[in-house]
């Protein structure tokens, strides 16, 4: 057994050649903590095993040069997630813009204003610059906020804090968006069949909705799977509309003045409130940019950055050149621009192919609202949905069926709404727009605050904000002729999330004021069991332990160093009330040999109430939780309300890596304070489910010889179960709403640890009463 001295970091040859042995003792000349281990001390990992480092490396920012056949996989992968959106805009981008027949120098202004608008937002600001600000490989306006609210960033809470809402704002409304791009994608399609086929008319909306379900029952097959079906179609699709874009463009080349910059600027001074209004369906050859930087995760920005520059940027930038020079040639097929373009021949294999494009279209904006809901579901921002991992090579491809189905009722009831898709553009883009306007300024912040960059760098970025400021007022015109549903979709996500944020920051206030705790290497003193050597040599005595506040941890020097279990930090204004704080164990009623007991555990205070009479129980008890410095909330219940405590303690730990699977030999980290009582932590790969606490004893006993029975029901598992009520009294009882919602949710997803399966007849839930105001 390995025991470690926190004060020294230099060791001994003979202190070397102890640690390989495993023993029950204490050396007297070392303090009370001890961490067991079955390895050298330069392989032991306390936080990420290496496989988990090395694996996560690969995925999050893959290049050619590392692992070719995994970049590639993704490549086109991605084709068939992200750019499914953006990359069938071509079909009704143009005649949105056009409600009359234009002239020459109206078509080349129109499509110059798309040309620069794919290479100015998408190209360089999204595919060369956003795409940089990643959060652990994660993307969306939740990784700009990891990135800001981080302990590193040097901002006050207050601005923190209102960075979290605006992020939750941003995420909501791409969430109400991810209702709308099924509904008009799908129903687009659908109508384009009918064009050809009117006897179809009839059953536009039933072909429609079964599409829609169809598509998010397929979610469950993961990322991977969907990729591989999707992808290849998508570069059929590519390749599809650079070729016919180039026969087009060879019948009038004068359409490639659009790569001059001043056409556009000279079309937005001739048109001028036309122009202004057309900004918005120019904006619509952009969509899907937040679903592909919500979608990082999936893929790592390498393989998006291939997969736009090399085929869908040439793809779609070809297709709408090639649509501008036949609207020079015949400005009266403005009706349908994309498919007169194309050669007569293939107009029923092409209506096939761009109704497969428009239903892998929606899958964008469906695979970022998972990655949105995970992230947000690691900032308290989100109520704890279950969360499947689908793929055991890429951490960020998931699956969620909540969000997955309630998105698809959404979708459905639009659809039934609005009926039409030309009905459902009109509602299309305001939310989308304003996402974009708040990652702008998020990602100037980033800049700024995380990477201190100079203020010459920082202000040529700012350009992109007039213009996102320009198409945010744009479309904002939309706003009465359908954009409110999407808004209305948008509050609705963002009152839910808002309320379990809300309500999880002050339970934490709540329990960090009038629930307690110790630390964890002076828990054996406190309850009198450590020995006389150990009690003698340990930097903390008895005396010198204060008694425990309700509000504050027992901090020492080397707790600096150790990991944070906090992630909030409120200041206490004024002292608080002490409770009791030392254990007396009462011998005379004990039911089996007793440890041995300090000398010191008969010392009292002044005031004898602040002494907890207790037994120990024959027992061995495991305490879940998530903190490796300090005693749950639920232990402190337990001996408060029993008065006793179990012969063996064992405060458990489960840790989850970046990593699908974690070897037994790694999975373990075992210290011990006192004779009997042991910290676990346990670490598990995203992907592994059912975690069983008594798997991880039985482990901990053949590894480590921690004293636990052969038979599990002789461990006890003891588990928080908290009761939320909200205050009632004073004026302030009306602004506490969200309280009422927050309980509700709590009621439904009590937040019990991930994947962990535990068997009724020998788990106890402690109960904490929580008044919250």
């Amino acid at each position: 057994m390995e025991i470690v001295n926190d004060n020294e970091n230099d060791e001994t040859e003979n202190d070397r050649n102890h640690q390989a042995k495993r023993t029950s003792s204490i050396d007297p000349n070392r303090t009370i903590v001890s961490i067991i281990t079955k390895i050298t001390p330069e392989n032991v990992s306390l936080s990420i095993p290496k496989s988990a480092k090395n694996e996560h490396a690969s995925v999050t920012d893959i290049t050619p040069c590392q692992n070719f056949p995994l970049f590639f996989s993704l490549t086109i992968r991605s084709l068939g997630i992200i750019f499914g959106d953006i990359g069938t805009s071509p079909l009704y981008v143009v005649n949105t813009i056009f409600d009359y027949q234009p002239t020459e120098a109206q078509c080349i202004g129109a499509i110059s204003l798309i040309v620069w608008n794919l290479i100015v937002v998408v190209s360089i600001k999204y595919a060369i610059f956003i795409l940089m600000a990643d959060n652990h490989g994660e993307g969306g306006t939740f990784a700009l906020c990891g990135l800001l609210t981080s302990e590193k960033i040097k901002l006050s809470k207050k601005t923190k804090y209102v960075i979290l809402i605006v992020s939750l704002i941003a995420a909501s409304m791409l969430l109400g968006d991810g209702a709308l791009t099924p509904a008009v994608s799908i129903l687009s399609a659908v109508e384009g069949l009918v064009v050809q086929v009117p006897s179809l008319d009839s059953w536009t909306l039933p072909i429609g909705i079964i599409i829609i379900v169809l598509l998010f029952l397929a979610q469950r097959w993961g990322t991977s799977r969907i990729g591989i079906a999707f992808g290849p179609i998508m570069l059929v699709w590519f390749l599809t509309l650079f070729m016919t874009g180039i026969w087009r463009i060879t019948m009038k080349p004068v359409i490639l003045k659009a790569f001059n910059p001043w056409e556009a600027f000279h079309y937005l001074l001739e048109e001028k409130t036309r122009g202004f209004y057309q900004i918005g369906g120019v904006f619509l050859s952009a969509t899907g940019l937040e679903a592909l930087y919500a979608d990082l995760g999936h893929f790592g920005r390498w393989p998006v950055r291939l997969a736009w520059f090399l085929v869908v940027f040439p793809a779609v930038l070809i297709n709408y050149l090639g649509q501008g020079a036949l609207l020079i040639s015949d400005p009266s097929l403005i009706d349908n621009p994309f498919y007169h373009s194309i050669p007569n021949w293939s107009r029923w294999p092409m209506i096939v192919l761009a109704t497969l494009a428009t239903i892998i279209a929606s899958q964008a904006i469906i695979t970022g609202s998972f990655s949105l809901i995970s992230q947000a579901i690691g900032m308290e921002c989100c109520v704890p949905f279950k969360i499947y991992h689908t793929s055991k090579k890429i951490i960020g491809q998931i699956y969620i069926p909540t969000i997955n189905y309630i998105l698809m009722i959404f979708t459905i009831i639009i659809v039934v709404g609005f009926q039409k898709s030309s009905k459902i553009t009109n509602a299309y883009g305001v939310t989308v727009c304003s996402v974009m306007l708040i990652t702008t300024i998020l990602y100037l912040c980033v800049m700024y605050y995380t990477w201190h960059k100079p203020w010459y760098f920082i202000l040529p970025f700012s350009l992109f904000l007039i213009i996102d400021m320009y198409t945010w007022a744009s479309n904002a015109t939309k706003i009465p002729t359908g954009g409110w549903v999407a808004i209305v979709i948008s509050l609705v996500f963002f009152i839910f999330g808002f309320c379990w944020f809300f309500g999880q920051s002050n339970l934490k206030r709540f329990l960090k004021i009038n629930a307690q705790t110790t630390n964890l290497q002076t828990l054996a003193i406190r309850l009198g069991i450590s020995t006389a050597n150990t009690r003698q040599n340990s930097r903390y005595s008895l005396a010198d332990l204060p008694v425990i506040s309700t509000a504050n941890r027992i901090s020492f020097e080397d707790d600096s160093n150790s990991d944070s279990d906090e992630e909030f930090i409120f200041q206490r204004k004024k002292p608080l009330t002490h409770v009791q704080s030392r254990v007396n164990l009462l011998q005379n009623v004990s039911i089996l040999p007793l440890p041995d007991v300090s000398p010191y555990a008969n010392e009292t205070n002044e005031n004898t109430d602040n002494i907890i009479s207790a037994v120990v129980t024959p027992t061995v008890g495991c305490f879940l939780t998530n903190s490796s410095k300090h005693t749950p909330h639920v232990f402190e219940n337990f001996l408060a309300r029993t008065c006793s405590f179990p012969h063996v303690i064992v405060f458990l730990r489960i840790k989850h890596t970046k990593a699908s699977t974690v070897d037994n030999e790694e999975r373990l980290t075992v210290k011990q304070y006192g004779d009997n009582i042991f910290h676990i932590t346990a670490l598990y790969g995203y992907s592994e489910n059912r975690i069983k606490p008594s798997d991880i004893l039985l482990l901990a006993r053949n590894q480590y010889h921690v004293p636990i029975p052969n038979n599990k029901l002789n461990v006890t598992v003891f588990t928080p179960n908290v009761t939320i009520k909200v205050a009632t009294r004073g004026w302030l009882r009306w602004i506490r709403w969200p309280l009422y919602l927050y309980v509700i949710l709590k009621s439904l997803y009590p937040g019990a640890a991930v994947n962990i399966k535990l068997k009724a007849k020998n788990t106890i839930s402690i109960g904490i009463v929580a008044e919250l105001k």
